[in-house]
């Protein structure tokens, strides 16, 4: 583990080891700044040097990976799982909205055309933006505890007609299955020859609906396979719970975000790029590492025939949203929800308790909490927080927990072939 560095400007150092760090602090030339990831800031001047620091980034739509080198060493390794809630939550404000237009209080004028961001050229997704920012998050906070040099990334282009369909070449790109018909729907309604495809032996209505086996707001896609032909009968039907359609899975729905979100970064970010295949090849038969988002990325920053040593921390990282507002449950609204603080802590307050720490996940107004980790894994399920417990962070958009793994062998390399690595000491002091 390595103590990140700042000046008393705080302007990023290079890192020191714990030691050097506990020697500052007890000299009263140093104050904490944050605990995870560790940082102090210097109270006296320095030298400010500072050595060529290669930082990675593997691009995602469930999962961010993010490294950094110097002077042959690992100094930071996370992985950032991204939100998936942000459509859903849309669609439920939207809701909460309609449903207040019809109370008998103020009338709330509807207002989804009157919005600035409507009519900005090239907006994207609130749920996609969100992803895209979150790249923009996890670059700002490595470059806030670290002077990076240079920033590579890994960007993918998918084929999303091959991917459909694996089969298809040339020629056939042209002529797709969509060719010659107006609009989908009139595609969809001559592939299942204008009947109803409910399966249902019953006597079906003469009007035919296009259906979305996947809802729209439960992340399906306007795809061909994810739309049937349904009569008016048995659309109604379904809609009231009568009988089920069997769900297909998007093929292309992250491999279209993720292309957005590649467009994206490059109009806002200058990077050197890198591609899957180069990846790939580094951390297999170079650095000889286990498949993950954090070793590909630190299989993209470094160049062909380099060699790192290893570092045995990674920091796993979860954004969740700003607060909770919702303030009540019940079918008539009836249980009040404290969405402040509740014996001094909020939800995703991390905690020290004595069966480990861990972030509050559920409050009682009793004072017995649940308590997870990062990964969802309960660590109490109801834990007297009024005794033995300390709050070590306030909740923020960004969770953090560091982890110590131990499947990155210091001669991984050995009986493969390749060089061993070399006895390369940890990143001393920089300060």
């Amino acid at each position: 583990m390595l103590a990140y560095v700042l000046n008393k400007k705080g302007e990023p150092l290079m890192p020191c080891k714990p030691g050097r760090a506990r020697k500052l602090l007890d000299a009263g030339k140093a104050k904490v700044i944050n605990r995870i990831p560790f940082t102090i800031k210097l109270l006296h001047g320095s030298s400010g040097h500072k050595q060529v620091v290669v930082a990675g980034m593997d691009t995602g739509s469930k999962v961010i990976g993010c490294a950094a080198i110097a002077n042959g060493d690992v100094v930071y390794q996370s992985e950032v799982a991204l939100r998936t809630d942000v459509s859903k939550k849309m669609q439920q404000r939207k809701m909460y909205r309609r449903t207040r237009r019809g109370r008998k209080c103020r009338y709330r004028k509807p207002r989804f055309l009157n919005r600035a961001v409507m009519r900005k050229e090239g907006c994207l997704a609130p749920s996609v933006n969100s992803k895209f920012q979150s790249h923009l998050r996890e670059k700002r906070q490595v470059e806030s505890i670290l002077p990076i040099t240079q920033w590579k990334v890994e960007t993918a282009s998918f084929d999303i007609h091959r991917i459909t369909n694996p089969e298809v070449e040339s020629i056939g790109y042209k002529n797709g299955p969509q060719k010659e018909f107006y609009n989908l729907k009139a595609f969809i309604l001559h592939r299942d020859k204008y009947t109803c495809r409910s399966g249902r032996k019953i006597k079906h209505a003469n009007n035919l609906h296009v259906h979305h086996i996947v809802y729209r707001s439960q992340g399906g896609t306007n795809t061909p396979n994810n739309l049937i032909t349904l009569c008016k009968l048995c659309h109604d039907d379904l809609h009231k719970g009568k009988f089920e359609i069997k769900t297909n899975k998007s093929k292309t729905k992250h491999a279209t975000e993720i292309g957005i979100i590649k467009a994206q970064l490059k109009k806002q970010w200058h990077f050197a790029e890198t591609f899957g295949y180069e990846t790939k090849f580094k951390r297999e038969q170079i650095l000889n590492l286990p498949k993950s988002h954090a070793y590909d990325a630190v299989a993209i920053c470094c160049n062909d025939g380099d060699i790192v040593s290893s570092y045995n921390h990674i920091f796993y990282k979860k954004h969740v949203a700003k607060g909770d507002y919702q303030q009540t449950k019940g079918r008539r609204s009836e249980k009040r929800i404290p969405t402040g603080k509740l014996f001094g802590l909020r939800k995703y307050d991390l905690i020290s308790t004595p069966h480990g720490e861990g972030f509050v996940k559920g409050k009682r107004a009793t004072g017995y909490f649940a308590v997870e980790d990062i990964f969802g894994q309960k660590i109490h399920a109801s834990f007297n927080i009024k005794k033995n417990t300390v709050r070590l962070k306030a909740r923020t958009t960004t969770l953090i927990q560091r982890e110590q793994v131990f499947n990155y062998p210091p001669n991984h390399l050995q009986g493969r072939g390749a060089v061993s690595l070399p006895n390369i000491e940890p990143v001393t002091n920089f300060v």
